[in-house]
């Protein structure tokens, strides 16, 4: 039976791995991208989006600045996420804006956005980021679903896992009425949870169908067999939860396979959210909801049982201290997980601050910080020894065990708000590459300075600098030329005279050239002279889009590198307070003499 069960879950990873994705598409990169200026017409367009989009559901429009419409094919390649478009003609001069519309292959959200680009012109303009179709109720009926949905596998997690720990411990009992209720109402959440799924699903569907090519959608994005297979799962979990309110069945052996099969859901459930990159952010992701589920499942239980038990004291008071080394350990890794998970789903600190995802996640942060405060709180009235202090145990207060657990739901309900909304990703909060219109070289001894004003696509001003170092000067500059782009051959001319330089043997030299695209450009500049010999210059030269730059409010540097480092700190910190803990609690129960016996109440049932 247990082989059979690990074989269930290793079959849905499996099965999962290809569906790992971000809740919507977001167009990561193109070329040409959003504001370029490109030389010559470009033979195909690249589009690189963050998660897969459907074949039946690529919309894309392509137009000059007149609004002329030029025929485009689009198809997919590179694992699903590169769009390539072709068959369109040679773009003539001019600059053009690329419309794109895709559904998501695994929530089946649709998104669009603009870029705009051009070809010998500059482009002055900018396009729109990805942005969703979905309506302002469609969004909110997903994240009630989503949230009943979330809410009622939170519940049902909590009272297994619950369980399971509680029916390893010798003596501990709960009151047979208890049991026979909460086992009632976990199977009500997990009816609650098969009909939010379907109820979301429908909802999808019924956008997606809404479209031209709606049923094509469905069936090139495979959600259907996921959804399927997880209302297979969700629908024995039920089954397995009503068969036990009525029979009475508990222990270790009539929660093991829910424990495997809540695992196969919260799988499933991780292969259409925010993670992508393979079995590695799958198993993240998987973790991360994990811990959720269990600290805050845990707590919506926690809080059923003391509405329940409030003459029982000291039962209470027990329930709560056995569920304390769980919150810990779920607090640390849903902090682990939750930073790497922050790292890819958010670009940098401005994108957090100006975007709905960003503002949406920082309040869930600091929901998620009030509540491990108030378990932090909690801990050390339940635990006195880590105040090294031995004396009695102190429950927390009624409104702290009601309170917690309406903060855990109200967290559960910013996630799923999270699942709805783009992430704070994308080319538009990219970090500006760093360019500057004046550049210094050392060539032997000579001091060449380079500028170009305004350093745009069209027409600019090339200005050299030329300074010996040594006095007096091995031989005078007669002449200087540039390659800049593919323009070859131009020939600078001199605005200083030979007197002005000081008889430094350089001088000054000018030419008005045509800046063809943005981007990196190469550059040549030969400084002849008799002796010793030309001085020359090869480097590439920077033109920036001449879009505006987005303000800098905080930092728009890259936030995963900061992120990734901070877990690795988070996970050793942990793993060194745990160890330092352990020892305390060791040492407090040994000198402890004496122990007053804690009265049990006998039950049946576990």
């Amino acid at each position: 039976m247990r082989f059979l069960l690990l074989l269930f879950v290793a079959a849905i990873v499996w099965l999962s791995q290809g569906a790992v994705a971000q809740a919507h598409p977001v167009l990561l990169r193109s070329t040409p991208s959003d504001g370029q200026t490109v030389r010559t017409p470009p033979r195909q367009i690249d589009l690189w989006f963050s998660e897969p989009p459907t074949a039946a559901g690529l919309d894309i429009a392509l137009s000059d600045r007149d609004g002329k419409a030029f025929p485009v094919t689009a198809r997919i390649a590179d694992q699903g996420i590169h769009v390539v478009l072709t068959g369109f003609p040679e773009l003539p001069r001019s600059v053009y804006e690329l419309r794109w519309s895709v559904v998501s292959k695994y929530d089946l959200h649709r998104l669009q956005g603009t870029l705009v680009f051009g070809v010998g012109l500059a482009a002055t303009s900018s396009g729109r980021p990805a942005e969703s179709v979905t309506g302002p109720a469609g969004t909110v009926a997903d994240v009630v679903l989503g949230w009943f949905d979330l809410a009622a596998t939170a519940v049902v997690s909590g009272w297994v896992l619950l369980v399971a720990l509680w029916s390893r411990r010798r003596g501990f009992a709960l009151p047979a009425e208890s049991v026979v209720t909460m086992r009632g109402l976990a199977a009500a959440f997990a009816m609650l949870s098969v009909f939010a799924s379907l109820a979301r699903g429908a909802r999808q569907w019924s956008e997606a169908a809404g479209a031209d090519s709606g049923l094509a959608v469905v069936k090139d994005s495979g959600q259907l067999l996921r959804w399927s297979l997880r209302e297979v799962v969700l629908v024995v979990i039920c089954a397995l939860l009503v068969r036990q309110s009525r029979r009475g069945a508990s222990g270790s052996a009539a929660t093991l396979p829910l424990i495997c099969l809540l695992f196969g859901d919260l799988v499933l459930r991780a292969a259409t959210s925010h993670a992508r990159g393979g079995p590695l952010s799958l198993a993240v992701l998987a973790i991360h909801q994990v811990a959720a589920l269990a600290w805050v499942g845990g707590l919506v239980v926690l809080g059923f049982l003391t509405a329940r038990l409030r003459g029982e004291r000291r039962l209470t008071l027990d329930l709560w201290r056995s569920f304390g080394p769980v919150a810990a350990c779920s607090v640390a890794v849903l902090t682990i997980t939750g930073l790497l998970l922050t790292g890819r789903q958010v670009a940098s600190v401005d994108a957090a601050l100006s975007t709905s995802y960003g503002r949406a996640l920082l309040i869930k942060l600091t929901l998620a910080g009030v509540l491990m405060a108030l378990g932090l709180r909690h801990a050390l009235r339940l635990h006195p020894w880590l105040r090294r202090r031995v004396g009695p145990a102190v429950l927390p207060s009624s409104r702290a065990q009601a309170i917690s657990p309406l903060l855990g739901v109200t967290v559960a309900l910013m996630a799923v708000v999270l699942a709805v909304t783009p992430p704070a990703r994308g080319p538009q909060f990219d970090k500006p590459e760093a360019t500057a219109s004046r550049a210094d070289y050392q060539v032997d001894d000579l001091l060449i300075t380079v500028s170009l004003g305004p350093n745009q696509p069209g027409r600019s001003l090339l200005l050299v600098d030329v300074v010996s170092s040594r006095r007096p000067s091995p031989g005078p500059i007669t002449a200087v030329t540039a390659d800049l782009g593919s323009t070859s051959g131009i020939v600078l001319r001199r605005t200083t005279s030979a007197a002005q330089t000081g008889g430094q043997g350089g001088g000054q030299w000018q030419a008005a050239v045509d800046v063809e695209a943005t981007g990196p450009v190469p550059l040549r500049i030969v400084a002849a002279r008799n002796h010793p010999g030309p001085a020359v210059v090869t480097t590439t030269w920077v033109v920036p889009t001449g879009l505006p730059r987005r303000p800098v409010v905080v930092s728009n540097s890259p936030l995963a590198p900061w992120t990734t480092g901070l877990a690795v700190a988070v996970a050793l910190l942990a793993s060194a307070v745990a160890y330092a803990l352990l020892r305390r609690y060791r040492r407090t129960r040994r000198s402890v003499v004496t122990v007053e016996p804690v009265q049990r109440v006998p039950s049946g049932a576990g």
